[in-house]
């Protein structure tokens, strides 16, 4: 049996913050080691979809510029402003592979404050002409004091336009920097994200399933013989006052379709956190900007 597969992927690149106070790392060193990695994930890890957000409009112009390393290659603008901020996202894409356009954007007035739910491109299988609809999203920082009430606003929007898709049966991916972990409400209870592939495969127009409840745990185990080793989990690193170190903020949710076996299956065993070893120094350094790490969820099917 064949199978044939598409990589997505999903990255957080800390260039340009959307907020209007946060520092910008925006400069020639950072865009060489930002695309340097990039080239990485798509000739090395073969990822056919890629998605960065904390990009402004000049980020995606030099980034587009400094990644002509083939015909194959194309990209997908999606800075834009909303209110009295700004989506922050661009994708890179296999034009071979998969077509990509932009659908429309999610975002309400909240209070005076503009809600992002996400932004939703229609990506097509140029194999088979199968369309997956996917959301990106990069919902409100932990840092602000109104944080979990912004980001439950943006997984209703997300999940009352997604579940009009899967109800009459389209594939859906949601991906992005959630800022919260898959047992958060945000994504747990208005998403509906579960960790169990039961509930899903039963209710598949319902509920998303969530691979990166795996992610949650280390892969280390403790015991004597590696008592002073750091147990990594998740894809970025923040000392809360009380509380977990490490958070799996980036994920990649995909729609009971994808566990039903009808056309495309989530392949969990190429479903992960990449921790590449030139993107993990950056990111173990402490003088590095490089501050969450790059997810990818692969899908297959039969040819």
């Amino acid at each position: 049996m064949l199978l044939y597969n598409l990589r997505f992927a999903w990255w957080n690149v800390s260039l340009s913050p959307p907020a209007k106070t946060a520092k910008s790392n925006s400069c020639i060193d950072s865009y060489s080691l930002i695309c340097g990695h990039i080239k990485n994930l798509l000739i090395d890890n073969s990822c056919d979809f890629i998605a960065l957000c904390e990009v402004s409009e000049s980020d995606f112009i030099h980034i587009a510029e400094s990644l002509i390393i083939s015909d194959d290659i194309s990209f997908l603008d999606l800075t834009s402003k909303v209110g009295r901020t700004r989506f922050d996202m661009m994708v890179i894409y296999k034009k071979s592979k998969i077509s990509v356009e932009h659908e429309f954007s999610l975002s309400q007035a909240v209070s005076g404050q503009t809600v992002k739910g996400g932004q939703l491109v229609k990506v097509e299988n140029l194999n088979d002409s199968k369309i997956i609809y996917v959301y990106l999203c990069h919902w409100a920082s932990r840092l602000n004091g109104d944080s979990e009430k912004r980001r439950v606003a943006a997984a209703n929007m997300v999940y009352s336009s997604a579940y009009d898709y899967m109800r009459i049966g389209h594939d859906v991916i949601v991906m992005g920097d959630f800022n919260d972990n898959p047992y958060d409400d945000s994504m747990y209870k208005f998403l509906r994200a579960s960790r169990c592939h039961d509930a899903v495969r039963k209710y598949p127009d319902e509920y998303f399933y969530n691979p990166f409840w795996r992610t949650i745990v280390s892969n280390y185990k403790y015991s004597h013989l590696n008592y002073d080793k750091s147990y990594r989990s998740g894809s970025y690193k923040y000392k809360q006052f009380s509380g977990e170190i490490w958070h799996s903020y980036d994920q990649i949710v995909v729609s009971g379709s994808f566990l039903t076996g009808k056309n495309w299956h989530l392949n969990e065993f190429r479903t992960e956190i990449m921790q590449i070893d030139d993107i993990t120094l950056h990111y173990d350094d402490a003088g590095s900007f490089v501050d969450h790490l790059p997810v990818v969820c692969e899908i297959t099917r039969r040819i």
